[in-house]
């Protein structure tokens, strides 16, 4: 796929496998699915953290189908032992990450990620459903002092597996907030906190 630096960013630029995967997960999301969602506030251009709930599978497509940037995911490693799985990832230059919280080669590379001025999408939880948040959200943010663009998914829910979940029509909703700026030197728990709370506005 190339580096990140040198790969599609805006919709002008998808390759012809991007604009069909994103028309194929907008028709599914949108008809499919029954969601809706408000217009993105992700920036036309430059660097962006997209920071959402996660409540299932479905949230990842959702914020991909309502953006004309690519959005690149943290995504858990296990995703990418499936080869079908891996080759739609490296579509959207996302980032395989060990679910133990200490994979430091991730967070490298998602911070090299925003320095090429590109959007990165997180799910400050760490995974579906769970309470405690992810400091290496706060260290990206530091790092990068890029905006967090907050959002929130509401109307979906995960099911016994992720097949039945992708085959459930649930009506999610799709919320964006205001991007929040941080000085380089906030304080890990500011950052955490603002961002977890500008997220949970919009329920």
């Amino acid at each position: 796929m190339g580096q990140p630096s040198a790969a599609a960013d805006q919709a002008t630029e998808w390759s012809f496998t991007q604009r069909g995967l994103h028309t194929l997960l907008y028709s599914y999301t949108r008809f499919y699915q029954g969601g809706h969602w408000e217009p993105s506030s992700v920036p036309e251009t430059g660097p962006a953290i997209l920071a959402c709930n996660h409540v299932s599978v479905l949230d990842p497509l959702l914020l991909v189908a309502s953006n004309q940037r690519v959005i690149s995911f943290l995504v858990a490693q296990e995703y990418y032992e499936k080869a079908w799985m891996r080759r739609l990832l490296d579509q959207s230059y996302s980032i395989p990450v060990r679910r133990n919280g200490h994979d430091v080669r991730a967070l490298l590379q998602a911070r090299r990620l925003l320095e090429d001025g590109r959007v990165l999408g997180i799910f400050p939880e760490g995974g579906i459903n769970r309470d405690q948040t992810q400091k290496g959200v706060a260290w990206l943010v530091r790092e990068s002092a890029a905006p967090v663009v907050p959002a929130h998914i509401s109307g979906a829910r995960q099911g016994r597996s992720d097949l039945a979940t992708w085959l459930h029509r649930q009506r999610p909703l799709l919320r964006y907030g205001v991007p929040l700026h941080f000085h380089r030197d906030a304080d890990a728990a500011e950052v955490l906190g603002a961002t977890m709370s500008a997220i949970a506005t919009l329920a």
